[in-house]
């Protein structure tokens, strides 16, 4: 079934940027989008456990290539896969994929060369994409030497099918691939780690604030109408940086909720529960040991939901757990005076 449906999202997807008619284009596109709506349904409706939910959320640390909607792909074909890339990446590191392996497939979107012709009416140009001409006009066009045709790369919105594999599919020692697991985090690296993400949050527009006692019993909480994270003084620094990183996830994730406290009480549990993910994976990006999240309740509050709310918080999940670790990255980079490289959170693909 998901041979068929992937096959369908390419032939869908070459239809939609080889059109001309733009109602014709808006309901293939749909299409597409509908059917990787319902590759998404699948693989969430595959979790059995809170186990599952983790490990799909640890993903989003392996796979920070991918978008979430190629880790749910990735998910529906090895849930236990642990360092995913192209074939040419496993080559350039001098590995092989392993003979009989099938590769995991994901959508990689389209690129195509663009034609920009002048059709000499009111200084007006028509478009066509590279692949329409037919011999005869390539020729034709690739003869001008004039601004009259041009020829740019163009990213379209529709998407083509590529091949990944798993690490585990090639001859990689099982060293190697431990190495790109982030360690454990002892309790003094945190203080520090905790002051560049102060930083980071000072950058988005809130500040942080220390304090003795919080009325209501708990760590922490985001203060949206004074733009203040508060966090309680006595924890270790371990659990201070884990409820800073929740805190933040608030202030970047809910911003709606600024002026709407009635949307936070309605949805409390919702909310919670994408800051308390957020927390999670960010945590297991910076090797903190994450067994301290007990409450980590995603799977028991998605059982009796609909799917479109579920892949919403998911998506929102994913995003911004991103944006955080990117964030991160940006002010450790300009702290060690080093610029941020191709393996960087910075380099995600938005697929």
């Amino acid at each position: 079934m998901l041979e068929e449906q992937l096959k369908n999202i390419n032939e869908l997807s070459f239809q939609a940027n080889k059109t001309k008619d733009e109602k014709e284009k808006e309901q293939l596109e749909n299409n597409v989008k509908s059917i990787i709506f319902d590759l998404k349904k699948q693989a969430i409706e595959s979790f059995k456990s809170e186990s599952d939910i983790k490990k799909f959320l640890d993903n989003i640390i392996k796979f920070n290539n991918y978008s979430y909607n190629n880790q749910c792909l990735i998910w529906m074909q090895n849930p236990n896969a642990n360092y995913v890339a192209p074939l040419r990446t496993f080559n350039k590191m001098g590995y092989r994929i392993n003979s009989g392996e099938q590769s995991i497939k994901i959508l990689v979107p389209t690129f195509y060369t663009i034609v920009k012709i002048k059709t000499g009416i009111d200084g007006k140009y028509d478009y066509k994409p590279l692949f329409a001409l037919n011999e005869t006009e390539l020729k034709q066009y690739k003869d001008k030497f004039d601004d009259s045709v041009t020829f740019h790369s163009e990213k379209l919105s529709n998407f083509k099918v590529g091949s990944v594999f798993d690490a585990s599919q090639t001859n990689m020692p099982l060293d190697e691939i431990n190495e790109k697991l982030n360690p454990i985090m002892e309790d003094d690296r945190a203080e520090g780690i905790e002051d560049l993400f102060i930083k980071a949050i000072y950058r988005d527009g809130f500040k942080v604030k220390y304090v003795d006692k919080i009325e209501s019993g708990a760590k922490g909480y985001c203060d949206f109408k004074n733009s203040t994270i508060v966090v309680h003084k006595g924890l270790s620094n371990l659990m201070r940086l884990k409820v800073v990183i929740h805190e933040y996830a608030h202030s970047l994730a809910h911003k709606h909720l600024l002026n709407n406290n009635q949307d936070y009480q309605e949805y409390r549990n919702k909310y919670e529960t994408e800051a308390e993910a957020i927390a999670y994976v960010v945590s297991k990006y910076l090797g903190m040991d994450t067994s301290q999240y007990s409450n980590m309740y995603l799977y028991s509050w998605s059982r009796n939901k609909d799917f479109k709310e579920i892949d919403d918080s998911l998506n929102t999940i994913v995003n911004y757990s991103k944006m955080i670790i990117n964030n991160y990255e940006k002010i450790l980079s300009k702290t060690q005076n080093i610029s941020m490289d191709e393996n960087s959170y910075n380099s995600y693909i938005s697929i």
